[in-house]
């Protein structure tokens, strides 16, 4: 019953962060950049590895918030350890690069 249970939150939590991905994507759209990159951040902060690497670029590019390469390749790990294969691309890259 436990291990069910488990699963049923797990399933759900997946759906709440795929709905804030998107929600995340919409403020991007509109330019509402801060929004969009509080969402991501509490993706990531929840274990969300495509709101990892979104920020990750967010921070890499330093366009819309200030640009930290070093936070980039962290938010890149994470999401490359959450199975998010663009992440462990750009964690790579970003070792490679001064």
């Amino acid at each position: 019953m436990k291990k069910s249970m488990g699963l049923v939150i797990a399933a759900v939590a997946s759906v709440c962060f795929a709905d804030a991905i998107d929600e995340g994507k919409m403020a991007l759209e509109h330019k509402r950049y801060f929004d969009a990159a509080e969402v991501f951040r509490k993706a990531c902060e929840g274990g969300n590895g495509e709101g990892c690497y979104i920020l990750g670029v967010m921070y890499e590019k330093g366009e819309v918030i200030a640009q930290n390469k070093y936070k980039a390749s962290t938010l890149y790990a994470e999401a490359c350890r959450a199975h998010v294969a663009l992440g462990c691309s750009n964690m790579a890259l970003s070792y490679d690069t001064p």
